[in-house]
């Protein structure tokens, strides 16, 4: 299947999604009734039959699941399809690049851009971006802070055509070596202070309702996320761990 063809699988997977009118959640891909920005992206290519390997994070998506990353310099820059960034530079006021991209932590690949929040092009001419956000999917009809764009490199990879689209710009970056961590995989707790760390039943700083894990406890991680790691802790079933609190246990990675 070219290209083409595709792309235009994936936007008819995205416009299912858009149908179902999913609350904004992270992390979420649609298909339980919530969706993140990068989750709309995910649930797509997963609808597509297509496997989605990684971080669930519109950071790790930019850096190693998008080929031909490219500054947006005019609309005429944009197809059909492209996955579409916002993105704030290291010093400026929106960016907050989670440190797992720092030098010398497992995804730092020299880039310390803050791909904060991702949609797709779903019409060129007028110009139409479907995005996830909060409270509920949005389209946006002019670039605004839209500022980088690309190809998704699930899509990519599965066009019979792909070498055409690759050798149109830039190299996909490889991504890390480093394994991610796998479905069931244990993890220990850890704080730089040694204090006891928030397992939270949902995803955000604002939950008020949580428990405090000791350092040295073990979880299981149920999905790896970019921030947030859904785990199972005791009764705590599906609860929710900020990430660079998890030190991941036979993964040969180390800190998550």
């Amino acid at each position: 299947m070219t290209y083409a063809d595709l792309i235009h699988k994936f936007l008819e997977k995205v416009q299912v999604i858009k149908d179902l009118n999913p609350a904004y959640k992270q992390p979420g891909d649609g298909s339980n009734g919530v969706c993140d920005c990068i989750g709309l992206i995910i649930g797509a290519i997963r609808r597509m039959g297509l496997k989605w390997t990684g971080i669930h994070g519109s950071n790790y998506a930019a850096r190693y699941q998008t080929i031909n990353l490219e500054e947006i310099k005019s609309v005429s820059d944009l197809d059909l399809g492209d996955v579409v960034y916002k993105a704030s530079e290291k010093g400026t006021k929106k960016w907050n690049l989670p440190k797992r991209y720092y030098q010398g932590q497992p995804y730092y690949n020299g880039d310390m851009k803050d791909y904060y929040h991702v949609g797709t092009v779903t019409q060129v001419n007028p110009l139409r971006i479907t995005h996830m956000t909060s409270p509920h999917m949005k389209v946006d009809t002019s670039i605004g802070a839209w500022n980088w764009h690309g190809k998704a490199k699930p899509i990519v990879n599965d066009a019979s055509d792909k070498e055409e689209i690759i050798n149109g710009g830039i190299k996909p970056i490889p991504a890390p070596s480093i394994p991610l961590p796998s479905e069931d995989s244990k993890a220990v707790v850890t704080a730089a202070n040694g204090a006891p760390v928030k397992l939270r039943q949902y995803p955000s700083t604002d939950c008020r309702t949580w428990v405090r894990v000791k350092c040295g406890e073990k979880v299981t991680i149920i999905e790896p996320g970019e921030k947030w790691a859904k785990v199972d802790w005791g009764r705590y079933k599906g609860w929710y761990m900020m990430a660079e609190f998890l030190d991941v246990v036979g993964d040969g990675k180390g800190k998550y």
